[in-house]
């Protein structure tokens, strides 16, 4: 005797509707859309998220080179500076002083042709220090179109001239000059130290 009937046959499908197949065809396809749908955004989520790390990571390189090449740009600077503080020190202290004397003539010059423009062709004195007499009178040789007379005087130190003419007179001080230098130079070098030890 068989017994085929006490037990469940899983071998055939139960018939289906032509209606209820249609219609979970329909939501199979509506299933499949909003899988895609929701895996399309969160790939792009991720790309826009993957982005912006990207982006801020390529910042905060940037900004950390940037920092780096500051510091090495600035402690370069203030080795050069540091270097190079004995010779201009020297500069100061033997080249321009001997430069500024040289040119005490060429200020004379300049000075007394504004005060003829100033005050038409007079009489001319030009008070120097015993120092400085030679390079004076060697620019008294040029016509300058009104008589000039030049003297020494022992109060006055190297690099002084007065120069009178009518009612008008003028101080020249190549000391000052050099002063007005070697301050310029000193704040210079001083700022320079400044920004080396505090950045």
């Amino acid at each position: 005797m068989s017994i085929a009937h006490l037990l469940d046959d899983f071998g055939s499908q139960p018939a289906q509707s032509a209606p209820s197949q249609a219609m979970a065809e329909e939501e199979v396809e509506t299933l499949r859309l909003q899988s895609y749908e929701e895996g399309y955004k969160a790939g792009w989520e991720d790309a826009i998220k993957s982005q912006r790390d990207q982006s801020a990571h390529i910042s905060d390189e940037f900004a950390r080179n940037l920092q780096d090449l500051s510091f090495t740009y600035h402690e370069a600077h203030s080795q050069v500076m540091q270097a190079m503080t004995p010779l201009i020190q020297d500069i100061i202290d033997v080249v321009v002083p001997e430069t500024v004397k040289e040119t005490i003539g060429l200020r004379v010059v300049e000075q007394l042709s504004e005060m003829a423009r100033r005050n038409g062709a007079h009489r001319v004195e030009i008070i120097v220090a015993p120092e400085d007499a030679d390079k004076i009178r060697v620019l008294l040789d040029q016509d300058f179109g009104f008589p000039i007379e030049a003297m020494s005087d022992e109060t006055l130190a190297e690099g002084q001239v007065f120069l009178r003419m009518a009612q008008e007179e003028r101080q020249i001080d190549m000391e000052a000059v050099m002063s007005g230098i070697r301050q310029a130079v000193a704040g210079i070098l001083q700022e320079t130290e400044r920004k080396m030890m505090h950045g």
